[in-house]
């Protein structure tokens, strides 16, 4: 879970810290990174998380320690030209809107709702946060965020915003909701928490899988029936790891949505118990290796027993993108290159206003 940087916002305030939080709102052109990119500054100038890095992420820290006195938010309207590009040796140009924002832990209703939040993403639970966007709002406002819980009453409130306005159901992962007067606009993010790999095997491509998934923001569970094999000295990043015969491991697990299957063992016999079980799961992503022999092999048997060619078109097989991998090594960036790929948002979701 210490991948989500809203976890890090609250420990941090909960320590006593304050800090800046800077979130890129708007974009046009080649940027960096994309809408709903942050990071957080604190007091000492530490650096958590990223909006692009380089010149530009080097001008927004500069302007996040002026705030700690000035207590204000302040909305940067970052353009690169060609000629900035050149000078600062950047290969991005587009202009860029990030808003910066103050949060300090003396607001006790603000550290409340942060806290709200880290809770909701502990228990695998979704919600919006919606944050009002306006230059020159002071550290101490109460009326500037509002975190709505896919079910429950929302947590901190915004002059005269409604949280019914908001279709949960057909939201974009981030949306900038701008108003008549344009005086006040509203960010829209889905909070969620980082998706978790269930990650069946724990031979030489899982762990390799298991440490590049952890780089780049998955959590991790680890699934084998020999201890000798599923230990924390071969795995230890693992959030989990689980000894169990394959049989019964899903009576161990709770799979959901943000769960993605992955099916790597030593035999065929090992993966149509896992995949067949999976099948039955709401799982966002399964995928398993092997060959495409294999793979039909193994499809053919599971639709002997009923299971549609519909539902095993869904499974990833053979697992990871097509980059001609060979080695342990890289067939888990394959994998995980198909992860990153599955991950992402998606771009043609209607908008958060009905």
């Amino acid at each position: 879970m210490e991948n989500n940087l809203y976890i890090k916002v609250c420990d941090l305030l909960l320590s006593g810290q304050k800090i800046v939080l800077a979130k890129t709102i708007r974009r046009s052109g080649s940027t960096p990174r994309d809408v709903g990119s942050m990071c957080i500054v604190t007091e000492q100038g530490e650096l958590f998380g990223t909006v692009g890095g380089g010149y530009l992420e080097y001008q927004v820290q500069k302007k996040a320690m002026t705030l700690f006195s000035l207590e204000t938010s302040f909305i940067y309207r970052f353009q690169l030209t060609n000629e900035d590009v050149a000078k600062t040796g950047m290969i991005c140009g587009g202009n860029v809107d990030l808003f910066l924002e103050p949060i300090f832990p003396s607001n006790k209703e603000t550290l409340s709702l942060f806290n709200t939040m880290k809770q909701h993403i502990f228990e695998n639970k979704q919600g919006l946060l919606v944050t009002l966007i306006k230059e020159g709002i002071h550290v101490m406002d109460t009326q500037v965020r509002t975190f709505i819980p896919q079910k429950g009453q929302p947590v901190g409130s915004i002059a005269s915003f409604e949280p019914q306005r908001l279709n949960y159901d057909t939201a974009l992962p981030y949306d900038l909701i701008i108003s008549n007067d344009n005086k006040t606009n509203l960010f829209v993010e889905k909070i969620f928490p980082s998706p978790h790999i269930l990650l069946f095997g724990a031979g030489h491509v899982a762990i390799f899988v298991a440490q590049l998934a952890k780089l780049v923001g998955f959590n991790i569970t680890v699934i084998d029936d020999r201890p000798e094999f599923a230990n924390n000295k071969k795995f230890p990043l693992a959030d989990d790891i689980i000894v169990s015969d394959f049989k019964n491991a899903f009576d161990l697990l709770n799979v959901s949505q943000n769960s993605y299957i992955l099916i790597i063992t030593r035999g065929h016999l090992h993966d149509k118990t896992i995949l067949q079980k999976a099948l039955d799961t709401n799982a966002s992503y399964i995928g398993m290796i092997g060959s495409t022999k294999k793979r039909n092999t193994i499809y053919k048997a599971l639709m002997d027993e009923g299971f549609s060619k519909d539902a095993l078109e869904k499974v990833y097989s053979p697992i990871g993108l097509d980059i001609n991998a060979e080695t342990p090594e890289e067939i888990a960036v394959s994998i995980v290159g198909e992860l990153i790929k599955k991950r992402a948002p998606k771009k043609d979701k209607k908008k958060l206003i009905v």
